[in-house]
């Protein structure tokens, strides 16, 4: 009977290479290299704000054809009008506006889409304004290709938190 079984095994192995899906062991994930900057689009959310909080969510969407993997945080920067950075997003796992339970790998096929919470605050601790960029400079994790867009976020507490599934910039 164990023969049989382990034969059986070997076909259906056979059989799916032959049709082209992968083999794994039970349990294992299949390795997925990192994403390449240029393979990847950047968006964003619409800026929300309450209680003197504000956040906008990054989107990263895998626009080869091919599996890829983000892990990690992006790198954001808050822009000035004259180019200048305001302030380099301080990498947490979460806050008040959301973020990640742990950071993981999160494997996207093509065209699928994973994404990052940015949040700051509108005020500093003793109630003075904040000073907005023009823009922010984003660089999906583990990339070295920097994306610009016209958000303008607070450069007081600004935080960037790690990629999750999805579109929320919650996990």
């Amino acid at each position: 009977m164990r023969k049989f079984i382990a034969g059986a095994a070997i076909a259906v192995a056979v059989t799916a290479g032959v049709a082209g899906a992968a083999t794994i062991p039970a349990g294992a994930a299949a390795p997925a290299p990192s994403c390449k900057g240029a393979l990847i689009a950047v968006s964003h959310s619409h800026p929300q704000g309450a209680t003197g909080h504000g956040n906008v969510v990054v989107i990263f969407r895998n626009i080869s054809q091919h599996t890829c993997s983000l892990r990690g945080y992006p790198g954001l920067d808050a822009i000035g009008r004259n180019g200048n950075v305001l302030a380099h997003a301080r990498r947490t796992l979460n806050g008040f506006t959301g973020g990640a339970h742990a950071i993981r790998t999160i494997v996207l096929q093509s065209w699928q889409q994973a994404s990052s919470d940015v949040e700051w605050m509108n005020f500093t601790a003793n109630g003075h304004s904040c000073r907005f960029s023009k823009s922010i400079a984003i660089t999906p994790p583990n990339t070295v290709k920097t994306f610009h867009r016209p958000v303008s976020v607070s450069a007081c507490n600004l935080q960037v938190h790690p990629v999750v599934r999805g579109t929320s910039g919650n996990g």
